[in-house]
């Protein structure tokens, strides 16, 4: 009993979505929370502790960061019928959860590294315990060891959120590995041409730009 009073103390609060830091994450989450719909960037589970979730949530993460503008998770929200409950997440439950625990498990088993943002959000009276996964910064994420069997996780797997349906899945052909190799390129397009500005190498602004403003002075 004192060693689960002690790691309790030691776990850090999760912090509200309300925070001004979180604007942007609270009206992502309330909009999919109102519509009640799950789709390639937005995946519901139901109230669980964190030992039941974490397979599933790191596979949804290593999923989800391939995305362009990553997903949300959002456990408080189970499935019956045909038909969604927004019951959200139970107390004890909640507490088995720690960002600290969520980061490192999870990004155990990511390459190069999943960058979330895990937050409480209340809606309608109840709490919804949300992960934000951002999209990977340059180099897409892969599964960099194999987990349990049921946990589905397979060193050297790249996983995906289908188009127009919300299912974790791997890449097994050419076309969707194509898809992801042409967003990482164009990031690292990007990246490539704000080191160039930053140095010196680059414009600051556009050809097209730079054509405006001299219009603007006539």
């Amino acid at each position: 009993m004192r060693a689960d009073s002690q790691t309790l103390l030691s776990m850090a609060p999760i912090p509200s979505s309300n925070l001004s830091g979180h604007r942007v994450l609270h009206e992502r989450v309330t909009l999919a929370l109102d519509r009640c719909q799950e789709s390639q960037g937005v995946d519901f589970k139901e109230s669980a502790p964190w030992t039941s979730l974490k397979w599933r949530i790191t596979k949804t993460t290593l999923a989800m960061g391939n995305l362009r503008d990553g997903g949300i998770i959002i456990v408080g929200v189970s499935e019956r019928g045909d038909s969604w409950e927004i019951a959200g997440i139970s107390e004890e439950d909640r507490s088995t959860y720690d960002v600290d625990t969520i980061i490192d498990q999870t990004n155990s088993f990511v390459s190069p590294h999943a960058d979330l943002a895990i937050v409480i959000l209340e809606y309608h009276g109840k709490k919804f315990l949300t992960l934000q996964v951002n999209e990977f910064l340059e180099t897409p994420l892969v599964c960099k060891k194999n987990g349990p069997a049921e946990s589905g996780l397979v060193e050297g797997a790249v996983y995906l959120r289908t188009p127009g349906m919300a299912r974790t899945t791997r890449i097994t052909n050419a076309s969707q590995m194509h898809d992801l190799l042409e967003l990482a390129a164009e990031k690292r397009a990007r990246r490539i041409l704000e080191v160039g500005r930053r140095v010196g190498l680059a414009p600051a602004i556009s050809v097209s730009q730079e054509f405006d403003k001299e219009l603007d002075g006539l």
